[in-house]
């Protein structure tokens, strides 16, 4: 089984290299307290900065239809789909010492130093997580909010309550399982947070489990102590997966229970309301777009010297596709993600079918391990494959094929996701109608469910591709330079101060993400989450 094989076998072999003295020892330093402490607290403030940016875009999204809905429903999917190395890069060039923002306010005011200071520090750790993870917040909490039916409001009405009473009466209560849902998973996600840390925290102050393992694993190559701080975060966060499962299958089903309300126009909104809606789009639009406007802009830019003027180029380009490097690490990571979703698509839908399907006893256990992937991070898991290759005999030297495992592993969680969700989806009646026709099970399969699971199967398909294009913590671990990505080519020229290269390289890496974050939202929904 791919599950066994491809992570609970190289997660397991990290065991070796754990004392319980080991264990004892991260437990008492101050130094490793501090950095767990400095995790949660990220984490959570994180959390609370994303689900109340996604708030007010979840009443929007759930209440007004407008013109260009579709189109801002997709691009608040982008920040998710990214990968974190490109939000990184966008925030650097948008709120940098010498971004965009500090040269336009330099600019206005004929100030000699920038007036803003927020890479390097614990607002920029914040600033970026909010970007990346409030869409999680925005579509899951948006989804419970469209089912809450007029019937109670309006006899809550009826009864003589005002706005603000039915809202903590009524509405609030129908609204919390998936609020804090939405927060577990965000928690998850920012708990793990790697590229952000490594690259806006700056330095110890602010370092975190994933920054501190792969500073012992790759830099320190002490393995022991990295081992003992892999397991802690494991179990950590398998905790925090396991809360999350639970509390979206309640989400879920409180989503199912009531007839989705109407849509109200645009147009018949109260002017305070349409005010409101306008700013918030436009903040939000502004929010996403400018970081990634500026690294397309930047791409195209080009600088004589350090103090020389900007001009406007192709050189990024022509360098970019001129140089061995570069054309082999778009390469390398084109064929990456097309293995991994060769392993993951069937592996997923496998397990999906199985759980939907085989009657099992314990279906709610085996898709939690199904989902484990999802709260064990990408560092952990690179660092077991990395365990592993020790093990291995010396004439084996292919990590390239490691790393297609570990990226496979990685996007397995939302394969199961979305094809159990669209598994599900599929009406009782036609799966008899099939049998009372003849059908078996295989012909049922083939004939009716698969062309039913097109969709499904595309999202599933492009979000285990962009995924593995953009994954850079297990490719961290485990590659020693042989084995170069498009991420790992944009990290190392922003640690070079090469952003200009870094630019045109993430360009790509946003071109192809945006292919697949297009299949996603035609093709998919909110069960990616």
């Amino acid at each position: 089984m791919i599950l066994g094989a491809f992570f609970i076998i190289p997660v397991l072999s990290i065991f070796r290299h754990i004392s319980f003295t080991g264990i004892l020892e991260s437990i008492k330093n101050d130094y490793y307290r501090n950095v767990i402490s400095f995790t949660f607290l990220q984490a959570a403030v994180s959390t609370l900065a994303a689900v109340a940016l996604g708030l007010p875009g979840a009443w929007i999204m759930s209440h007004i239809n407008f013109r260009g809905r579709r189109l801002v429903s997709s691009i608040t999917t982008v920040p998710f789909v990214l990968p974190s190395v490109l939000v990184v890069l966008g925030f650097v060039l948008c709120f940098g010492n010498s971004g965009i923002l500090n040269s336009f306010i330099m600019k206005i005011t004929s100030a000699e130093k920038p007036p803003l200071k927020i890479l390097y520090s614990f607002k920029a750790i914040i600033l970026a997580h909010t970007f990346y993870n409030f869409p999680i917040a925005l579509r899951l909490i948006s989804a419970a909010w469209r089912q809450i039916g007029n019937s109670r409001i309006e006899a809550a009405e009826i009864l003589g309550a005002g706005r603000t009473r039915i809202f903590f009466t009524v509405i609030l209560p129908s609204l919390l399982p998936s609020i804090i849902a939405a927060g577990s998973l965000i928690f998850i996600f920012c708990f793990m947070s790697f590229a952000v840390i490594l690259v806006l925290g700056g330095g110890p102050a602010f370092s975190t489990l994933e920054v501190e393992i792969y500073r012992l694993a790759r830099i320190s190559l002490d393995i022991d102590s990295a081992a003992s701080l892999a397991l802690l975060g494991a179990l950590l966060t398998a905790l925090f997966t396991w809360i999350y499962i639970r509390l979206q299958k309640r989400a879920s089903a409180s989503i199912r229970a009531e007839k989705a309300h109407p849509l109200s126009k645009f147009s018949k909104l109260p002017a305070r309301s349409r005010v409101f809606t306008i700013i918030y789009l436009l903040i939000i639009l502004l929010l996403i777009i400018g970081p990634l406007a500026a690294v397309v802009y930047r791409s195209f830019q080009h600088r004589s010297g350090w103090s020389g003027n900007l001009a406007f180029t192709f050189k990024q380009y022509t360098d970019l596709f001129a140089g061995e490097s570069s054309t082999a690490a778009i390469f390398t990571s084109v064929i990456i993600a097309f293995a991994a979703v060769l392993i993951s698509l069937p592996a997923g839908f496998t397990a999906a079918y199985v759980i939907v399907r085989g009657r099992l006893t314990f279906s709610g256990l085996v898709e939690t391990l199904f989902m484990l992937p999802m709260g064990v991070s990408a560092i952990v898991i690179g660092l077991g494959y990395y365990s592993l290759f020790t093990l291995l005999p010396e004439g084996f030297s292919n990590k390239g094929l490691l790393i297609v495992f570990a990226h496979s592993v990685i996007a397995l969680p939302f394969v199961v996701r979305t094809f159990t969700t669209g598994i599900r989806a599929i009406k009782g009646s036609l799966i008899e109608a099939s049998h009372t026709l003849g059908e078996g099970h295989l012909g049922t399969l083939l004939r009716v469910e698969l062309p039913l699971l097109k969709g499904s199967i595309i999202s599933a398909a492009a979000f285990a591709f962009c995924i593995s294009a953009g994954e850079i913590n297990a490719v961290l671990i485990l590659s020693d330079g042989t084995t170069p990505t498009i991420p790992i080519s944009i990290y190392r020229l922003i640690s070079s101060y090469q952003f200009f290269g870094a630019c045109a390289m993430g360009t790509v890496l946003m071109l192809i993400c945006g292919i697949a974050f297009y299949l996603i939202d035609h093709y998919g929904g909110d069960e990616i989450f």
